[in-house]
């Protein structure tokens, strides 16, 4: 990749402790130097030995904010939209994840996170982009003023690659949530795009807007753990 274009891109591995196979992936992009960012869920699998390597490894070690994924289930890479939005609702509604309980569970995750890495996260997102929803971005805003966490997930001009169901839900949100990055001083990218929302990634690199994109990659997915090696 063109170094110019590579200073551009902020390279993010997401859901580091989901599976043994995600855990594994990651580690070897990681070692390799092929990412900048590392999204690590703490109610995942997390050896010492892998945590250790990581640090090693010198990356950016990020919070995986989660209120959705059910670990004793089967992996499902894409569900559809419709199917999450109509549970998040019922479970939002029903008071099950109310802004306040989110938060505070939200909050047990960093310190957990501080006690399995040694350190608060050097930055905040989350599965399934929960965070993006208003009221949980403020108080993912909150948590990183509290705990002195630099960078959270935004896009604050933002989002690039194909339009599809979960770009736009999440255009709307980010209009308010930019809004909370300013008032805290927090960080983020100029412009946010998931590897699977690209159609021609060589296209797409050539085509990069002025300002920081952070992409966002699954590498337990076979086909975006072979583009990392194969472009970066």
């Amino acid at each position: 990749m063109n170094e110019n274009i590579r200073k551009k891109i902020i390279a993010t591995a997401d859901d580091f402790g989901i599976s043994e196979l995600a855990n594994r992936n990651i580690l070897k992009l990681a070692e390799s130097g092929k990412i900048d960012r590392v999204a690590i869920m703490t109610n995942g699998i997390l050896p010492q030995e892998e945590i250790n390597k990581l640090l090693h490894s010198g990356m950016k070690l990020d919070i995986h904010l989660n209120i959705t994924e059910k670990f004793s289930q089967p992996r499902k890479f894409k569900e559809g939209i419709i199917k999450r939005s109509a549970l998040f609702l019922a479970r939002y509604i029903g008071g099950q994840i109310s802004a306040s309980i989110v938060e505070k569970e939200w909050e047990e995750q960093i310190n957990k996170f501080k006690e399995i890495v040694g350190r608060h996260p050097d930055g905040i997102n989350s599965h399934q982009h929960i965070h993006y929803y208003p009221s949980y971005f403020k108080a993912s805003a909150a948590l990183a003023k509290k705990y002195s966490i630099p960078f959270v997930r935004c896009g604050k001009k933002g989002f690039l690659g194909k339009m599809n169901g979960v770009k736009q839900i999440l255009a709307v949100f980010r209009k308010t949530d930019t809004r909370y990055l300013a008032k805290d001083g927090i960080e983020s990218s100029d412009y946010l795009v998931s590897f699977d929302w690209i159609k021609d990634f060589p296209k797409f690199l050539n085509e990069l807007p002025i300002g920081t994109v952070e992409i966002t990659f699954h590498p337990e997915r076979e086909d975006e753990f072979e583009a990392i090696k194969k472009y970066f």
